[in-house]
């Protein structure tokens, strides 16, 4: 109710606009400035409603370019949130167009960052490089490093994802490397998250190259990182890593281990790509100790986890296409009213301009026949010679 409430009181805010468009203080902007921020944070519960929110602070045109600037990106990260990659370049590639005469550096660096991984995300590799790149060398040339760090470090771990992605684990690890000394350079930002997350496709890399100990060294410390932060899903992820190293080492048993222990980790976490990989493990460990009744169990529980991503998948499909059928539908009333407001104009200039002809023609004839009147007249009081 309390977040309804927000949301109302800014979109009376804004509504005022063609009023009192001329009274908006500093302090406004301050509010306007606060409520992205609050409305960020809680994109992913109601996306739409965020869409709403910062198309409305854009649209007017009362508030400061920055904060026109933030809301397009917080229309974005809503459209992203939303699985709609394509819209959400869209919406992000018009703030970076916006911004460009802004003299607000780090802005316009999270910006061209976002732009990057929007393209990773529809794997235009290309295209997402470019725009990381371009990230670096801003971050590179801005004098204060702690403003523009996390978008330094995040751009290498991201270009690290995508040489890996391609399969190229040797470049891979040379950029998870350079993303890692810059998270560490971080004053006052918590990075044990992102570290986790790192160390975890570093562990994934070495293992893929064989590089068993290195492996185990990047697992460990994935989990180390994410203990601090207590965060349970990349506990579980470490710890199937590192089990698939024994795994590949023959060391079946402790993969089994490890694997139940990850499986009670990611209990409360309800992550179905997670779990389904567990029982990979644990499925796959078991065959090769010919534990067959263990085996069968944990096969079972992997294909009815299966099954239910695929339903998950299908039915986000259908919610897609639902949403799109909606936004075509909608898209199709509008240019119906269109078409019939224009025809009804159409119609009306047209009555005008046959009325008007009308008009200038009786007019027309009442003078022919005004100045006929005179001719006879006239010729009637002409002298017979």
């Amino acid at each position: 109710m309390i977040k309804r409430l927000t949301y109302l009181l800014l979109l009376f805010m804004l509504g005022m606009h063609h009023t009192a468009s001329a009274l908006v203080t500093l302090d406004d902007v301050h509010q306007i400035d606060s409520i992205l921020k609050v409305s960020i944070t809680r994109v992913y519960e109601n996306p739409d409603e965020s869409i709403k929110l910062g198309m409305s602070v854009f649209e007017n045109e009362s508030y400061s370019k920055k904060s026109r600037t933030k809301a397009l990106m917080l229309v974005s990260l809503a459209h992203t949130s939303k699985r709609n990659y394509q819209k959400a370049l869209e919406y992000i590639l018009k703030a970076d167009e916006f911004s460009a005469t802004l003299n607000d550096k780090v802005l316009q660096t999270e910006i061209v960052f976002r732009t990057g991984i929007l393209y990773q995300q529809l794997k235009i590799f290309d295209k997402s490089i470019e725009y990381l790149e371009r990230t670096e060398r801003m971050a590179l040339l801005y004098p204060v490093r702690d403003s523009v760090g996390k978008y330094l470090a995040n751009s290498y771990i991201v270009k690290g994802f995508i040489y890996k992605d391609n399969l190229n684990c040797d470049i891979a690890l040379e950029f998870f490397d350079k993303g890692i000394k810059e998270y560490l350079k971080l004053k006052n930002v918590e990075v044990n998250t992102n570290l986790s997350i790192v160390f975890y496709n570093k562990g994934n890399c070495y293992t893929l190259l064989s590089q068993y100990e290195n492996a185990k060294t990047s697992f460990n410390r994935s989990i180390e990182h994410a203990q601090i932060e207590k965060a349970n899903s990349l506990i579980a992820f470490a710890q199937k890593g590192l089990a698939s190293v024994y795994t590949e080492q023959g060391e079946y048993q402790q993969a089994i281990d490890l694997l139940n222990t990850a499986l009670d980790k990611s209990g409360n976490v309800g992550d179905l790509i997670l779990n389904s990989s567990i029982y990979n493990g644990l499925f796959e460990n078991h065959l090769a100790l010919n534990q067959w009744d263990e085996y069968q169990k944990y096969f079972d529980l992997y294909a009815e986890t299966q099954l239910k991503i695929k339903t998950s998948e299908r039915n986000s499909v259908s919610h897609s296409l639902d949403e799109n059928s909606k936004r075509q539908n909608e898209k199709l009333e509008n240019q119906k009213k269109n078409f019939y407001t224009k025809l009804k104009w159409f119609f009306v200039a047209l009555v005008l301009m046959i009325s008007t002809v009308i008009l200038i023609e009786r007019r027309n004839k009442k003078v022919i026949k005004s100045l006929q009147s005179e001719i006879d007249f006239i010729q009637k009081e002409e002298p017979t010679s």
